[in-house]
């Protein structure tokens, strides 16, 4: 039941990813401030409070990175990229687009051509009954003799 619950909670961040950031900014944010604050209390002056405490703290492009690995499905995410920049690629070079979408094409047919005979000549058994005890009978007289 918890494997269910994680995963409908990273489907939904898929739909909910700016307000989602959003939060963590401001999470991240209140963070540094309460850290600042408690060095500023320490008597540090405020620049140095505020490097320390995100030297404390560590890279927040690195957390947020993290974050958002672990609150969504990173597959479905970089498929999605991947895809968007394939079409973006293949609009920008129609020429190259067509050539590869008539290849797909010519390559799907092809199969599915072969696939069909293949099914109907060797996988489905012929339309009667008994096909097993089918013969084939030659004359042996395919060509005439006409050379003597």
């Amino acid at each position: 039941m918890e494997l269910m619950r994680i995963f409908l909670s990273r489907c939904m961040a898929l739909f909910r990813r700016t307000k989602l950031d959003t939060d963590l900014d401001e999470e991240l944010h209140s963070h540094i401030n309460l850290a600042v604050e408690g060095n500023l209390e320490r008597g540090m002056s405020e620049q140095e409070a505020r490097t320390a405490a995100l030297r404390t703290f560590g890279g927040i492009t690195q957390v947020k990175e993290e974050h958002r690995m672990l609150r969504g499905l990173p597959f479905l995410e970089v498929l999605s990229h991947d895809l968007r920049f394939g079409f973006r690629q293949l609009y920008k070079s129609p020429g190259f687009a067509w050539t590869t979408i008539s290849i797909f094409g010519l390559g799907i047919g092809i199969t599915t051509a072969a696939f069909s005979v293949i099914d109907g000549v060797l996988l489905r058994p012929l339309p009667y009954q008994d096909p097993d005890r089918l013969v084939w009978i030659h004359d042996g007289m395919t060509q005439q003799d006409t050379s003597g």
